[in-house]
């Protein structure tokens, strides 16, 4: 048996389909199932149940996944090391980030890993959503919200941003500027929401952040939106100010509770347990901390802010 036929198994049982396999490994359809099929004609095994478009593993084909799951990532682990000392980083990273222009300044860190790894292939993927890790074969996944608390995933917090509220200056003639927290009460704040769903309508406010209620009537899920609608009057703003700084500068913004030290919100890069990725995956975790501390807005694991609500 072929180790590469059997880790193909273990994709299309994690991606639920032949045709998400094919185009996670860019390989031909017909190829995955030829290869499919000459590793059940090999076992003398059914390995999955065949209906219409979708496949659903057989008993057989179950106990051949769990059972040999930890088996080939051993395997692995130990060519590696075997290897190690004159092993090249190859292969192909498939890493996901949420479309916050200026925010997840992390595509230096990327280029520089493959500057230093030139054989390796790497796939960026921006999407909204907190996409399955295993099921979209995602080796690492940049992250905002609250702290992340999933089984079977590990968590770093990756990156800092500072967070205030903003108004457009036609917005504050019209509609007054806000002098304490309680007065937003009264004021149409628009608001943020996660990947997850959830909608960001209580604000933690200043560095010993105390969670402001607040409401209106305008959502978004793009702070790049959330800013222009600002910026147009629609509300006040919630976002970092890496984002509204150069607004502030031009007189489009101004940022409300001057006097009030922001808060200080995580993001998070999120992978599964080392044991399950590949040497390609491990080494540029690695390479992206070293270069994350080595960075001003690094934050520490150890930081308070940890647990409360986050960008």
């Amino acid at each position: 048996m072929k180790t590469e036929d059997l880790k193909l198994f273990h994709q299309i049982v994690e991606t639920g389909s032949m045709s998400k396999a094919s185009k996670i490994l860019n390989l031909p359809k017909s190829s995955i199932s030829r290869r499919l099929k000459g590793l059940e004609d090999e076992l003398n095994l059914q390995l999955f149940h065949r209906q219409n478009r979708s496949i659903l593993l057989t008993e057989a084909g179950n106990i051949l996944y769990e059972n040999s799951k930890s088996a080939l990532n051993q395997l692995e682990l130990s060519i590696e090391k075997a290897t190690a000392p004159k092993q090249e980083i190859t292969g192909h990273l498939r890493i996901q980030v949420l479309p916050l222009p200026n925010l997840l300044n992390i595509g230096s860190t990327i280029f520089k890993f493959m500057d230093r790894h030139p054989k390796l292939t790497v796939e960026v993927i921006s999407s909204t959503e907190d996409k399955n890790l295993v099921n979209n074969h995602i080796d690492v996944a940049f992250r905002i919200g609250e702290k992340i608390d999933e089984p079977n995933l590990i968590a770093r917090p990756f990156i800092s941003a500072h967070l205030g509220l903003y108004a457009s200056p036609d917005y504050i003639e019209t509609h007054g500027m806000p002098t304490k927290f309680a007065d937003l009460d009264n004021h149409n704040v628009i608001r943020f929401r996660f990947p997850d769903g959830h909608i960001l309508d209580r604000l933690p406010i200043g560095k010993e952040p105390e969670l402001q209620k607040v409401s209106g009537d305008l959502i978004m899920n793009s702070m790049p939106l959330i800013i222009e609608a600002c910026i147009l009057g629609r509300g006040i703003s919630y976002v970092p100010e890496q984002l509204a700084s150069r607004y502030v500068e031009h007189g489009e913004l101004i940022r409300l509770f001057d006097h009030i030290e922001p808060f200080v919100g995580h993001g998070w890069m999120v992978y599964q347990p080392l044991a399950n990725l590949s040497l390609a995956a491990r080494t540029f975790i690695d390479f992206a901390l070293a270069e994350m501390e080595a960075s001003a807005d690094f934050c520490s694991s150890d930081s308070e802010v940890l647990d409360k609500l986050l960008i």
